[in-house]
């Protein structure tokens, strides 16, 4: 239990993109170089099959396969300390089994969306199934995932860890995608009985809100910008710990610019994923383009996208070589000067 009372996610954690080839099949090599990426920006922990990893578009074998290449080129040649594998499905007897198997496989924490389909009615159900999946793996650190946008799932959170807490023994946190800001400030000043620093590891999800989360006493980011922008996201977090907040606001705001922009072309797309992609690709790292209901953009759209992000000086932002923030770990970017960085960019 050891673990459970001690593991914590910190500074920025990429919800990572599940690469694929034109014909959408899962492209397993690719997550080799990806990791590789990831780890040559500074990248100490990753985020798994969750809404950035299309994770409810892939099948339980795909699923599966990702965390065991993901152990295997991000753990075990070093690159990536820690693997959190997002489990919900649409039946709870196949997030038990992918539990279970992230368990086995190595992982070290793991998380789940609530019932998506049939929806519960009262907190305390939501509370029993994630219990039943959590029991699934019992000395693994579990979160509950929180994005009611997707799920349509509207719960308060601080509710939730206050009941979860007496039913759940491997229960750390939340990984809260939810622009709720009153929610996620309660959840800050709970008191977690199974953790050595009676904190619940509180994950901010929206990205364009970070610097208000971490002001409320957020422990960091999961999301998916830190892919594309791992520079101008690590500032947020130092710059606002430092205190400094008008040049906090600063990055924020252009962590925002670029959201408006994804926001712009992902309806069209099928999904914001789809847009992210995009832009991923433009930074030098190509997952290639998303399954279906989403799609790739075309040459025009992504044209577009490349001069709307030129517009906005997306590709000036975090140009430097991988200096500071590369070196250090993601736990430690609060503490490290406000440094630009960012690989090959594609102008």
């Amino acid at each position: 239990m050891s673990k459970i009372r001690d593991f914590k996610l910190e500074g920025l954690v990429p919800a990572v993109f599940t690469p694929m080839t034109t014909d959408g099949a899962i492209d397993y090599d690719k997550i080799d170089a990806y990791s590789r990426y990831l780890s040559d920006l500074g990248v100490k922990q990753v985020f798994l099959n969750g809404t950035t990893g299309e994770g409810f578009s892939l099948t339980l074998d795909e699923r599966k396969k990702i965390v065991e290449t993901w152990v295997r080129v991000g753990k075990e040649s070093g690159r990536i300390r820690d693997i959190v594998v997002h489990v919900g499905s649409l039946n709870m007897h196949d997030s038990q089994e992918l539990a279970k198997h992230a368990a086995v496989a190595g992982v070290d924490a793991i998380a789940t969306v609530p019932p998506l389909f049939f929806k519960p009615s009262k907190l305390e159900y939501i509370v029993e199934y994630c219990k039943k999946i959590a029991e699934a793996a019992p000395n693994v650190p579990f979160y509950y995932y929180h994005i009611p946008t997707m799920t349509g799932v509207e719960v308060n959170i601080e509710d939730f860890l206050v009941m979860a807490s007496k039913e759940i023994p491997s229960l750390v946190g939340a990984k809260f995608s939810s622009k709720d800001l009153v929610d996620f400030l309660g959840c800050t000043q709970l008191t977690a009985p199974n953790r050595s620093d009676s904190k619940y590891n509180l994950m901010f999800g929206c990205d364009e809100q970070l610097m208000a989360a971490m002001v409320m006493g957020g422990h960091g980011s999961v999301g998916s910008t830190p892919n594309l922008m791992w520079g101008t996201m690590a500032r947020v977090l130092q710059l606002t710990a430092q205190g400094n907040f008008p040049e906090a606001r600063k990055e924020q705001l252009r962590c925002q610019k670029t959201v408006r922009i994804m926001l712009k072309y992902g309806p069209q797309l099928g999904g914001n994923v789809a847009a992210l992609k995009a832009i991923l690709a433009l930074v030098g790292m190509d997952t290639g383009p998303p399954r279906a209901p989403m799609r790739a953009p075309s040459a025009e759209e992504a044209r577009a996208i490349k001069a709307d992000l030129n517009a906005i000086g997306f590709f000036n932002w975090d140009n430097q070589p991988a200096t500071n923030l590369a070196s250090q770990p993601a736990t430690n970017l609060a503490s490290q000067p406000a440094t630009n960085h960012r690989r090959k960019t594609a102008r």
